[in-house]
């Protein structure tokens, strides 16, 4: 079968809906996945979806062709990533899919394959997975696999429930943009006895508030100004499948994600002194700076969330955090990104250290920072626009410190004493990733002014489309 191959990312599958993926092609993705299985022994898989007007038809066609190859499969329904994460420990099944393009826009769709507990494919089994496919390398089974419908929300919140123990009631705003989360989220609040400002929980898959991603500027804000008029305690955004979250808190401050890095790497580091917390390289200066200053050991690695839950079978990191919203409690929970349990997990330190949350982000160092910038730039050109920005920024910053090839081939990172910036290519879209701080504003800046006159040098890059633009001026 004919697939458009750029759909094949680094750790997952992601096309526009009715021009890359449709009903066929989707339970030609089952006979492939199931036949993968086969050859490694396997024989069940879990299924699940996000809210998206697609997802449940995917995931029909899905199961199907599953089927067909002889894989047994366990349909969950529709629920948060890190819910089906859970279901593969619950049912002891390592295997599956969850159908969703996470925070792309509407007219995307998508699929995360997971072969192992906690995890989802990545470059090499993508890669075979897109050769199969281009082959049609499957094979139909003696017997056809069965498909069982199964509901496990309630152990899932139950389970939550033993875990995290809280001994202050929080008023708290969900804001999760009409997506999955606000079916799930509000209500296993309201089971930990906590008053719920309801914003924006109505599924609606046409996305009528546009990109549900809480690291949009204009997704902060909107939660930013929902907790102030609700006069809440903190408030809570969340993606498509629920594996990220975005915050504000209880004064309407926007609290980025690597600084919620260096918070959580404060609580983990209380209850596992001196071990190693990782964190991706478009992450803050002050991610760093909190590790040493908390006694644990700062491990940098390469943006993804599937690679930093490969990295960590070698460097068993306690937590792991990026920027994007991802975050791993791999010491207490699971070695998975859960937006579900990170929301408890802050809940839970807060309440633990009777301070607000504008309290214990005074405690981290200082820096201007840009939010994540993404601009427009056609798959097919983005690897080879990196590879010549990659060779002009040590030019022009002789005295920075360059983080590239030894941690990642996406991008590169320089360092300053006071500063740094990262300028990477997306896996996840046609996108140039940038990411820029200073402590002073001055340096902010001239920071701000270098990347985009340097990213306007380029023809590659299309401006017409992307995430926080204008924070380039």
């Amino acid at each position: 079968m004919k697939i458009n191959p750029y759909i094949f990312r680094g750790y997952d599958l992601r096309g526009e809906v009715g021009k890359d993926l449709n009903p066929e092609i989707a339970e030609h993705l089952g006979k492939i996945f199931g036949t993968m299985l086969k050859r490694r022994g396997l024989n069940k898989a879990v299924i699940s979806r996000d809210f998206r007007a697609t997802s449940q038809e995917y995931s029909q066609a899905l199961i199907k062709g599953l089927n067909f190859t002889g894989i047994n499969t366990i349909d969950i329904g529709m629920e948060l990533i890190g819910t089906f994460y859970w279901a593969q420990y619950f049912l002891n099944i390592p295997t599956g899919t969850y159908i969703t393009a996470s925070h792309n826009p509407a007219e995307y769709n998508g699929f995360k394959f997971a072969i192992g507990f906690s995890e989802t494919m990545i470059e090499k089994d993508m890669q075979l997975l897109k050769e199969m496919s281009e082959k049609d390398d499957f094979e139909k089974a003696e017997i056809p696999g069965i498909n069982e419908g199964k509901s496990i929300r309630k152990e899932y919140f139950n389970d939550l429930l033993k875990r995290v123990k809280f001994g202050k009631k929080f008023k708290i705003v969900i804001d999760p943009s009409n997506s999955t989360a606000g079916e799930i989220a509000p209500e296993l609040l309201k089971k930990f006895g906590y008053e719920v400002i309801e914003k924006n929980c109505t599924l609606n898959p046409s996305f009528p508030l546009g990109t549900i991603d809480p690291t949009e500027m204009k997704v902060a804000k909107r939660l930013s100004e929902e907790v102030v008029e609700a006069k809440a305690d903190i408030g809570f955004s969340f993606d498509a499948d629920g594996d990220r979250i975005g915050i504000a808190d209880e004064k309407g401050g926007i609290v980025w994600n690597d600084i919620l890095v260096a918070i959580f790497a404060m609580a983990v580091l209380k209850k596992h002194p001196g071990q190693t917390i990782m964190y991706n390289f478009l992450c803050s200066k002050a991610v760093e700076e909190t590790i040493l200053k908390n006694g644990g050991q700062p491990f940098m690695w390469r943006v993804g969330h599937s690679v930093l839950k490969a990295k960590n079978r070698e460097v068993k990191a306690a937590f792991i955090g990026e920027l994007s919203g991802h975050f791993f409690f791999s010491a207490d929970f699971y070695n998975h990104d859960d937006g579900i349990y990170s929301m408890l997990s802050l809940l839970n330190y807060l309440s633990e250290t009777g301070k607000t949350l504008s309290e214990i982000v005074s405690l981290i160092p200082k820096y201007i920072s840009s939010p994540e910038i993404k601009v427009g730039c056609p798959d097919n050109l983005k690897v080879k626009l990196i590879e010549k920005i990659s060779l002009k920024i040590p030019q022009d910053f002789p005295q920075a410190k360059i983080i590239n090839k030894e941690i990642t081939d996406d991008g590169i990172r320089a360092e300053m004493k006071n500063s740094m910036f990262v300028i990477r290519y997306s896996q996840n879209g046609p996108y140039i990733t940038v990411k820029f701080e200073a402590k002073e504003q001055k340096k902010y800046n001239e920071l701000k002014k270098y990347i985009s006159e340097l990213l306007h040098f380029y023809e590659e890059i299309d401006w017409s489309f992307g995430v926080n633009i204008e924070d380039l001026g």
